[in-house]
């Protein structure tokens, strides 16, 4: 009973500290890790090199790097202020230096656990179009993974995929914001680099075989600065957004709540900025398509359908095209059943999914979901961040997935240096 009351006191001094913890700074890893507010004079940011301390000032000091003409030919620099909101996510979600040498560490140890892939990798059609007919038979009863005027008529109903399914009446006036037929109807690519933004890719030297590929996907609109070209390659064909960065990069254009009347606020200051800075975020990839998933739900369709909308104002170059939603839940359906439970399948996974209904051979890169290499080489999140892994995907139970369409020839997943 005196070891019991003596130990009391001890526990008090332990728990006291853990109460007092103020939550709101921290946020849970995919281990049990946590990830906290540091500044840009974090020793951590010494140990990830002069290019990521660069990243982490320019968000601290509201600079950013961005270029305006096509990324083949030489670029003028044009600097643009970041919004408050993202300096704040871009602070708040950067490991500080125990948090981030701890998660190193845990996936030191996952990544003895596995297997490498198959060497020798050569692609097997039989398997690759079994994959494709089982992705979407059964599920997808339209021509086309897009929305169309071939495929969806006026009051057509499209039903929202994420949270409580919500239908979507079209218009007249939201018919025309797709294109008559898909541009992929009768064309199908030789090969396809999908390029993910794992951390993997810094030092690959993979961009010189990513841009001999014959199309190009790229995800959530990442950095494409000169300084990671050898890695990740110039070219662009196609190049996915979130709705939700219209809201959070973009304001909304200037009219976050009541963004659906933005014709009257065409003038407006806040408009005429949000505008630009799309334009010149978006400069980098060229005359790529723009593939925004519009029907997670009816917030984000009128959010995607503003962001096309201020392109065709903008007489802008990009064609911007929507999955159609039967699609998404064709894919997630398929994905789910193969062992990948979670919410929404990540954008990597999903844009795999769509190269392999428009690509003959599908090579991926920059997929690998540890802080560490087999080579025991200290990675960060992503090639141009070190920001927190997203709980929303299940991107190791996807890697797993990957690992096994590379063995069987259904496309090549590249985790290693190219040669």
């Amino acid at each position: 009973m005196r070891q019991i009351f003596c130990a009391l006191p001890q526990l008090f001094l332990v728990a006291v500290p853990l109460l007092l913890f103020n939550p709101s700074e921290t946020v849970r890893s995919r281990y049990p890790v946590r990830w906290t507010l540091v500044t840009p004079t974090s020793s951590l940011l010494k140990d990830l090199g002069t290019e990521y301390k660069e990243e982490i000032n320019s968000a601290t000091n509201t600079t950013v790097v961005l270029k305006d003409t096509p990324m083949e030919k030489p670029r003028n620099v044009i600097v643009r202020k970041l919004t408050k909101s993202e300096k704040k996510v871009l602070q708040r979600y950067t490991p500080n230096e125990l948090a981030a040498q701890r998660l190193f560490l845990a996936d030191q140890e996952a990544v003895l656990s596995i297997p490498t892939e198959a060497p020798g990798w050569v692609y097997n059609k039989t398997a690759a179009d079994s994959f494709r007919h089982r992705v979407i038979s059964g599920r997808f009863g339209n021509s086309s993974f897009l929305v169309t005027q071939e495929n969806t008529h006026v009051n057509t109903n499209l039903k929202t995929y994420f949270r409580k399914p919500q239908n979507i009446k079209v218009t007249t006036e939201e018919l025309r914001r797709f294109p008559k037929e898909s541009p992929f109807k009768t064309r199908r690519f030789k090969t396809c680099s999908v390029v993910g933004n794992g951390g993997i890719l810094n030092g690959s030297g993979c961009g010189e075989e990513i841009d001999a590929s014959e199309f190009v996907l790229r995800c959530n609109t990442p950095p494409m600065d000169d300084k990671y070209w050898k890695d990740i390659g110039r070219r662009t064909n196609l190049i996915t957004m979130n709705p939700g960065q219209v809201n959070f990069r973009y304001n909304s254009f200037g009219n976050k709540k009541k963004f659906e009347k933005i014709a009257f606020k065409r003038a407006s200051k806040a408009f005429q900025e949000a505008k630009e800075a799309f334009l010149q975020d978006l400069s980098v990839y060229g005359d790529s398509y723009l593939f925004i998933e519009a029907f997670l739900y009816k917030l984000s369709a009128k959010r995607a359908f503003l962001a096309h909308q201020v392109l065709l104002e903008s007489h802008a170059k990009y064609e911007v095209i929507f999955p159609h939603p039967d699609f998404i839940r064709s894919v997630h359906s398929y994905w789910n059943e193969s062992g990948v439970v979670a919410p929404r399948v990540s954008t990597g996974l999903l844009m795999t999914s769509v190269a392999t209904q428009i690509c003959e051979e599908v090579h991926l890169y920059g997929f690998w979901p540890f802080h560490s290499d087999r080579n025991n080489r200290r990675l960060t999140e992503h090639y141009y961040d070190n920001a927190l892994p997203s709980d929303a995907h299940k991107i190791s139970e996807e890697f797993k997935q990957l690992q096994r369409l590379h063995n069987t020839g259904v496309l090549r997943l590249t985790t290693t240096a190219c040669q």
